[in-house]
């Protein structure tokens, strides 16, 4: 066999070990198909790794998840655990408005969007895989210098 056959094969065997181990592992169960909600920021405890939210709208997605947890409605506050720090496989990645950030750069009454799933490690909790700050039409008409005249 010629030696960038092998170097293929063996890349290709090593990303198909990794995978088989990622798929293992409850965070990478975690990464499965989820809910997501617009929501209204109410706070976050670091010392929990829990984040609180107030629903806005009906969930979109994973609709067993959704009758699993029918606590996660529209004018209800719910709590997810998170965690804020590490690697991307594991960690809730934040985004705002589309540039990577940090759970501690939301502030209260901001709107996210909220996709999560149930927590692979807590059975019956929920966690938060992934947190979109959204904009408002004034806040990207300001950071665009926008003016209506």
């Amino acid at each position: 066999m010629h030696r960038s056959h092998l170097i293929r094969l063996s890349t290709a065997l090593v990303a198909s070990l990794a995978i088989a181990l990622l798929a293992g592992s409850p965070v990478f169960a975690a990464k499965g198909k989820s809910v997501q909600n617009e929501a209204e920021w109410v706070s976050f405890d670091e010392a929990a790794k829990t984040v609180t939210v107030k629903i806005l709208s009906k969930g979109k997605g994973n609709k067993k998840l959704m009758k699993q947890f029918k606590d996660v409605k529209r004018g209800k506050e719910a709590t997810f655990n998170v965690i804020p720090t590490g690697s991307v496989l594991k960690r809730t990645s934040v985004a705002v408005n589309g540039v990577k950030g940090e759970i501690t750069d939301i502030a209260p009454g901001k709107r996210v969007l909220l996709y999560w799933v149930e927590d692979p490690n807590k059975a019956g909790e929920l966690f938060a895989r992934k947190i979109d700050v959204v904009f408002t039409d004034e806040e990207i008409e300001k950071r665009l210098n926008i003016s209506d005249e």
